[in-house]
């Protein structure tokens, strides 16, 4: 597991020791700095994932070095550590630096370490729920953008399928679509002139309630064997010549293709 990097700002060296060898044996990576402005530069050349300032301190107080923390790494957990604890102190630090704890001075050692680790899981959870939401928000654009080429594809398939029916309808022979159950798919003008009782027929029928039954036998035939099929029919008073081709892949037809055209 890669180690956390925490930043210790205090103006006395002496606390900064104690602080360090308290720590040793945790598994983290301590950065120390004399001042705030010290701090400011360590964490401009740094990730840190967590800050630790001590409030009284000359030029720069705990309170405005966190508040400046804030605004230059705000990912960053920011900790008072003060002997003062003044409730004005912490109110300020907490209202302006956007403090998430305040320790005490003196500490407790185990204190301050179980103090340190929830700081840092404090961090994990922001820093894991950010992915988390950046993911989401990376996902529902590509979602976005999926379903805008899917309207696309299918405003283009819409326009395609409305050029073959209007091919279709303006072919001049007869072309009649049925399917493996042997029910109309569809049929064009030329098909309706022939057949008129095609023109109240709706898609679903089955094509032996307007077809003769020798038609029906090409159908069934070129289904069957994936090969086209032709006999004559009558139909109306007129002999026609009925042509059956299979739809799609030969050896598992989805139904075929009539053409109906006098003799």
């Amino acid at each position: 597991m890669q180690e956390s990097t925490v930043l210790f700002v205090d103006d006395e060296e002496p606390i900064l020791r104690s602080l360090q060898r308290t720590l040793r044996k945790e598994p983290y990576r301590i950065l120390t700095a004399g001042s705030g402005q010290e701090g400011l530069e360590l964490l401009a050349r740094e990730h840190v994932e967590l800050v630790v300032s001590d409030q009284r301190m000359p030029v720069m107080t705990g309170a405005q070095f966190l508040n400046q923390v804030r605004d230059c790494s705000p990912d960053t957990v920011r900790v008072i550590l003060s002997g003062y604890a003044e409730a004005g102190i912490i109110v300020d630090a907490i209202n302006n630096g956007g403090v998430y704890r305040f320790i005490a001075k003196p500490w407790n050692d185990e204190d301050l370490k179980q103090t340190l680790r929830q700081c840092l899981e404090h961090h994990h959870i922001l820093k894991e729920n950010r992915r988390l939401s950046e993911l989401s928000a990376q996902q529902v654009i590509e979602l976005e953008t999926l379903n805008l080429r899917l309207e696309t594809a299918i405003a283009d398939r819409t326009r395609s399928l409305a050029c073959a029916q209007d091919i279709l309808e303006c072919l001049p022979r007869a072309v009649l679509g049925i399917s493996r159950d042997r029910e109309l798919v569809i049929a064009n003008e030329a098909a309706r002139r022939i057949v008129p009782a095609l023109s109240t027929t709706l898609p679903g029928t089955d094509i032996a309630e307007v077809l003769a039954g020798d038609a029906i036998d090409a159908i069934i035939a070129c289904v069957a064997s994936g090969t086209n099929s032709s006999t004559e029919i009558e139909c109306g008073g007129r002999r026609l010549h009925a042509h059956a081709a299979p739809l799609g892949d030969p050896s598992a037809p989805r139904g075929c293709v009539l053409l109906l055209e006098d003799e």
